[in-house]
């Protein structure tokens, strides 16, 4: 009897031992299955050139604010953004008015800190002419910023910040 009972312990020792040794191999044998099916369905597999961990990145805050009395919302939709040096950076705004009137507007740019200035570029800005909101109007509007190509060390962020105000008749 104890020789029957030890004898069956071996077997379901054994095979635990083998399935064991067949999880291993299978976990093994993957990677290059896995290779092959990312191929065969054109999946886009880690590109090298994102893998730079010495690159520097900014962290590109964008804060918004409203004249007061104006009717009107201005909402960063991308409130923060990561960019590389030499990189285009592109954000998204919600401006809202709020009056049953047209509203013409003008969104006035500021940086913080002030040397960031010279490190982010405007190329597109809902800040460069004014804006005539119809009553009750939703838009979209964006941002695009080019990154310089080097940048400080020493600067891990930056804030862009639009003050929205009523625009002035001349």
């Amino acid at each position: 009897m104890q020789s029957a009972i030890q004898q069956a312990n071996r077997k379901i020792a054994i095979r635990m031992m083998v399935i064991a040794c067949m999880m291993f191999s299978f976990g093994y044998v993957m990677v290059p299955f896995y290779d092959a099916f990312c191929q065969v369905m054109g999946i886009d597999r880690a590109n090298s050139d994102f893998a730079n961990t010495s690159a520097a990145v900014i962290r590109v805050e964008f804060d918004t604010n409203v004249d007061d009395g104006l009717a009107a919302t201005l909402e960063a939709l991308d409130p923060v953004l990561a960019a590389k040096p030499g990189g285009l950076l592109k954000a998204r705004f919600r401006l809202v008015n709020k009056s049953d009137q047209p509203l013409k507007v003008r969104a006035v740019p500021s940086y913080a800190p002030a040397r960031s200035a010279g490190l982010l570029q405007k190329l597109e800005c809902f800040c460069f002419d004014a804006l005539t909101l119809a009553p009750n109007e939703q838009r979209d509007v964006t941002v695009v910023l080019l990154v310089a190509n080097e940048l400080p060390a020493e600067l891990g962020a930056a804030t862009l910040s639009y003050t929205l105000h009523p625009e002035l008749k001349s």
